[in-house]
């Protein structure tokens, strides 16, 4: 298929599954980062909230060289992990990142053992071909991920893994207990603001591309309310 139109299944999929089953409000987003552009290029960005589980954002571009699109759900009714994944379509040349991130109060609780279990499996059964990945400083935080590459002829088996992962998180969402009174869901949130600020502090490819271009604190601002959504699901009295 077309990379667009890769782009624009692999969105539908990654709100659809969750519309499913759960109520899904669209967020409004600021001017400013609805309509973001870095080093010349646009990207179209949506936030969601899935009431009772969390955040969902889209972020994907397109140049005359490449399409991306970057897709988070950060929960934060209950104690589930950061799913994130990123396409990355370079011509014929299909990368695909799958990661989990254990942004989560008690990681010795056996249903969140039993979900990366289940992930990891996801992963082996995806027999594309398996890029090379150095150390990082977010390795911590992310117990089991996967960085494949692709051709379009394995695009199917791309968008076959995605619905299963989400599946998978809405699986074990509706097996978790709801997070109870503020002081859980204020340990929950700092679980995912601590990620947070690392991840402006220390940066990566991306992170270190809207740096330069928005600022330190913009760049914060943007990730805060509407890419992880932390700053949206703070509790209050």
């Amino acid at each position: 298929m077309k990379n667009e139109d890769m782009i624009s299944r692999l969105r539908e999929i990654g709100l659809n599954e969750f519309k499913e089953k759960y109520t899904v409000n669209e967020r409004p987003i600021e001017k400013k980062f609805k309509e973001l552009t870095v080093n010349g290029m646009g990207f179209n960005i949506n936030q969601y909230e899935v009431v009772g589980v969390g955040n969902i954002s889209f972020m994907d571009c397109a140049t005359p060289f490449f399409q991306m699109l970057t897709y988070i759900v950060t929960p934060f009714g209950k104690d589930l992990p950061m799913l994130s994944t990123d396409f990355i379509l370079k011509g014929n040349k299909h990368d695909v990142i799958n990661e989990i991130y254990s942004l989560v109060i008690d990681k010795e609780n056996a249903l969140y053992k039993e979900y990366l279990e289940k992930f990891k499996e996801n992963m082996a059964s995806c027999k594309l071909q398996d890029n090379e990945v150095k150390p990082d400083w977010c390795d911590p935080y992310r117990p089991t991920f996967a960085n494949k590459t692709g051709t379009d002829a394995d695009d199917e088996a791309i968008i076959n893994l995605f619905k299963r992962n989400i599946e998978l998180l809405i699986e074990y969402e509706q097996k978790s207990p709801k997070l109870e009174g503020k002081d859980q869901l204020m340990a929950k949130n700092n679980a995912v603001s601590e990620y947070v600020n690392n991840l402006v502090e220390k940066g990566g490819i991306s992170t270190n591309m809207f740096k330069a271009a928005l600022g330190v604190e913009q760049t914060k601002e943007f990730f805060t309310t509407v890419l992880f959504g932390n700053d949206c699901y703070k509790p209050t009295d």
